[in-house]
C-alpha cells in the first residue's frame, strides 16, 4: 500500500479519473488520512496525512504485530479490504485494531464509478481510548442502569474490556489468553477486576448480566470478541 497518485493516469477511466480529482480536492492537504484502492488491491491515491500513518502503523507492527501473533499487518489490510468488497457497492465497513501500544480506526467504502469501475475508499484514525469526559448526559429514554452501564465502559481499560467480554461470552480463562495472547493469570486478574467495578453500580454480576441480555448490549461484547477472534484466525 505504497504512496501512489494515479488520478491522472491515461489508463484509468474519466469517471474514474474524476473521482480520484474530487478525493483529492478535497484530502490532498488534509490531516485525515485518505487512501483510494482497486479491488486488485492497487493504491490508485494516498494523501500524505495516510502515508504518516501507514509507515507509523507499519513500524509499530514490526514491534508487536497486531497483539496477534506473526500476521503480516499488509494481509491484515488486505483481509479489511476484501471484508468491505463482499458486503457490496456503496456499502461502508468500520474497524478498529490494535497496533503495538496504539489502537487504530478505518473507515472503508466500497465505491463505484459512473462507468461501473469501483475502489475502495480508505480513512484511518488513531482511536481514543480515554472517555472524552467524565460525565455522562443522560437523555430522558435513559435508565439508572443505562447510565451505570456508560460510566462503567467509559472508564475501564480497552484490555479490560476485552478480557471481560470473552468471559462474558463463555470463553474459560485458558480459551480467552489464547485468543487475547496474554498469560491466563493476567486475564483472570483483569476480569475479576473488571467484576469488582460492576458490581460497584449493578449490586450484584448477576444483576449486571441479566440487564446485558435484556437491553440487547451483549453485542458490546460480541464486536470485541469477534474482532479479535477474526484478526488472530487470519
Amino acid at each position: 500500500m505504497c504512496a501512489l497518485d494515479r488520478s491522472s493516469d491515461d489508463s484509468s477511466s474519466q469517471s474514474l479519473k474524476e473521482t480520484l480529482f474530487h478525493i483529492k480536492s478535497i484530502y490532498h492537504t488534509s490531516p485525515v488520512a485518505v487512501c483510494v484502492r482497486s479491488e486488485q488491491h492497487e493504491t490508485l491515491y494516498s494523501n500524505k496525512s495516510f502515508q504518516l500513518i501507514y509507515d507509523f502503523i507499519q513500524s509499530e507492527s514490526d514491534k508487536t504485530l497486531f497483539n496477534a501473533g506473526t500476521i503480516k499487518f499488509k494481509d491484515v489490510f488486505v483481509q479489511f479490504e476484501q471484508d468491505c468488497i463482499s458486503l457490496g457497492k456503496g456499502c461502508v465497513l468500520c474497524k478498529s485494531f490494535p497496533c503495538g501500544n496504539y489502537f487504530f480506526q478505518v473507515r472503508l467504502e466500497y465505491m463505484n464509478t459512473p462507468d461501473g469501475l469501483t475502489c475502495v475508499l480508505w480513512q484511518i484514525n488513531l482511536s481514543i481510548q480515554l472517555p472524552l469526559s467524565n460525565k455522562i448526559v443522560a437523555s430522558e429514554s435513559q435508565s439508572e442502569n443505562d447510565i451505570y452501564f456508560e460510566t462503567i465502559f467509559s472508564t475501564l481499560p480497552r484490555q479490560s474490556i476485552e478480557a471481560l467480554s470473552f468471559f462474558i461470552l463463555g470463553f474459560s480463562y485458558t480459551a480467552s489468553a489464547l485468543h487475547l495472547n496474554l498469560p491466563v493469570s493476567t486475564v483472570r486478574k483483569r476480569i475479576e477486576r473488571a467484576k469488582e467495578i460492576i458490581k460497584g453500580s449493578f449490586s450484584t454480576y448477576e444483576n449486571f448480566i441479566n440487564y446485558v441480555y435484556k437491553t440487547k448490549r451483549i453485542f458490546f461484547f460480541v464486536d470485541y470478541v469477534s474482532e479479535k477472534i477474526s484478526v488472530k484466525k487470519m
